[in-house]
């Protein structure tokens, strides 16, 4: 049953009456009811609604006109999983534990299997206790920030779970996710979100969960290359020692700048791949609710509003906002010593005073050279300069009226962590992009109006992986048997659900080989 609209703050009985109503039957032959979707509408005059899709399951026969498809019997979908009938010598082994290599690891042990997983940071929490004493101290862990540990980058972030990725193990992901406390919600909400303080609660509960099932976890232990013999991965050399595998799942995430060398050394296939670079803009929450829900501002239920912005600029490059966080905090997010780079990251509650985005600029391969590791070094020199501008424990910052050169524009009052320092910001970003953000931000201000009052934070570089690790149709390095490059870190990923997607479907196809199998039931 499709379009029940009932407005903010009703619960499951109204849902329920409201469904029965639509069949002509009294509540009490409703035997079960499930939501598939909900969405919000705060257009035109009307109250703000929530607008439901359900699942009903009703006591009796039904003679139900069907009518402007908003009625239909329900052909739901469930896949199992076969566990594995050849069990591989060593187990295999995962590389990262962040939203692709975990779900990876809750994969195989769906297949009967144990595998192990090799973090080269620290546990959720103490990985919070480390970047707390960056933000606070500017004491810098290499190994444990912003990037690094339990969680990857994703755990400090508004924990979105929207991905564009048509996949049958989208709905599986989810589901782990609510099981390891995650809402209910997050299963039928349109743009569904954790905030990075619940998922980091989900993130312990993972790791529990996967060492009840057998699973071994070696935190602070960094891969340093691959066991190669005859072609194919046998395992990972740490600065432990040798650690063998029956399959090798690289979850690196997006910002292993030195595996990703160790990777080129040992001729494993590279190629560099675009990404996008800017800042991000902090502009008051209360002013984007008002933009994008008008007189109903301030409703009862209704959630801090989001933006989605994006246009062309002279030289035709896509300018674009990039994981915007409401009620938010812009953080800086560094993983190396004498650089700076920006994110945001938002509550589950979304509650703070400001909302946040990345306002960036697509960057293409020929704009650093082409060469497959150049992108590494591309993104450090504009974090380098970006910390030359801001010095220590601080960040570059301009308001949009002055990057356009008119006026020093109003300042918004910052809630990040350290002090913004006045600065050109052109002066860290490529020219391109400085170019093509002063030609596109007036398209952009054109969509959202208080955009022109926000300030611009630098540097945004770590979108995306700037490499990508090729492989064939059944997700294998084309180079090296036994390899499965997976996530953002091998480039085929952007976002936690779609890393998790892909974690686990590159699980399948090897266990498809040991007699695994996923299939419809």
């Amino acid at each position: 049953m499709r379009n029940l609209r009932l407005a903010p703050g009703s619960g499951k009985r109204e849902l329920l009456e409201a469904a029965a109503g639509r069949l002509s039957v009294s509540p009490g032959k409703v035997l079960s009811l499930s939501i598939l979707k909900r969405s919000m509408d705060a257009r035109g005059r009307r109250p703000p609604v929530y607008e439901y899709s359900v699942v009903l399951e009703v006591d009796g026969e039904l003679k139900v006109q069907e009518s402007a498809a908003e009625v239909s019997r329900y052909e739901g979908e469930e896949w199992a999983v076969r566990p594995v009938t050849t069990l591989p010598r060593h187990p295999p082994l995962v590389v990262g534990a962040g939203p692709a290599g975990l779900f990876a690891a809750l994969r195989l042990c769906e297949y009967g299997l144990r595998p192990v997983i090799l973090e080269q940071g620290k546990i959720v929490r103490e990985r919070m206790a480390d970047v707390a004493a960056y933000w606070r101290k500017g004491i810098l862990n290499p190994l444990s920030n912003v990037q690094f540990g339990e969680g990857g980058a994703g755990a400090f972030s508004d924990g979105k779970l929207t991905t564009r990725v048509k996949d049958f193990r989208k709905e599986w992901v989810l589901r782990r996710l609510v099981e390891a406390g995650g809402g209910e919600e997050i299963l039928f909400d349109s743009r569904p979100h954790l905030g990075t303080d619940r998922l980091r609660r989900i993130i312990a509960n993972v790791r529990e969960y996967l060492t009840k099932r057998g699973a071994v976890f070696f935190f602070g232990r960094r891969a340093r290359e691959l066991i190669i013999e005859e072609n194919r991965v046998r395992g990972i050399i740490t600065e432990e020692g040798e650690l063998p595998a029956g399959a090798v799942f690289l979850a690196t995430g997006h910002s292993s700048r030195e595996l990703y060398r160790a990777l080129g050394k040992q001729g494993v296939d590279l190629q560099a791949k675009g990404f996008a670079v800017g800042v991000r803009v902090e502009l008051p929450q209360e002013l984007v609710n008002s933009q994008q829900y008008g007189r109903w501002a301030g409703y009862p239920g209704l959630s801090p509003a989001e933006f989605s912005i994006k246009a062309r600029s002279g030289d035709g490059r896509g300018v674009y906002s990039f994981c915007m966080c409401p009620g938010g905090t812009v953080i800086p997010a560094g993983a190396e010593p004498g650089g700076v780079v920006v994110n945001g990251m938002s509550g589950a509650m979304r509650s703070g005073k400001n909302a946040n985005a990345a306002l960036v600029v697509e960057t293409r391969p020929e704009d650093f050279g082409g060469d497959p590791l150049k992108g590494l070094d591309f993104q450090r020199r504009w974090e380098k300069r970006g910390y030359e501008l801001a010095g220590e424990m601080a960040l570059p910052s301009q308001t949009v009226a002055a990057f356009l050169g008119k006026g020093s524009g109003p300042e918004v009052h910052s809630n990040c962590p350290w002090p913004l320092k006045k600065a050109d910001l052109s002066e860290c970003l490529p020219r391109f992009a400085s170019t093509a953000l002063r030609d596109a931000l007036p398209a952009l201000i054109a969509q959202l109006p208080p955009l022109a009052g926000g300030n611009l934070i630098g540097v945004e570089t770590r979108t995306s992986s700037p490499v990508r690790i090729l492989r064939d149709g059944e997700m294998r390095s084309l180079t090296f048997k036994n390899l499965y490059p997976v996530g953002e870190g091998a480039g085929y990923a952007g976002g936690i659900v779609s890393a998790a997607i892909d974690g686990a479907r590159a699980v399948d196809h090897w266990a498809a080989e040991s007699g695994g199998k996923v299939s419809r039931v």
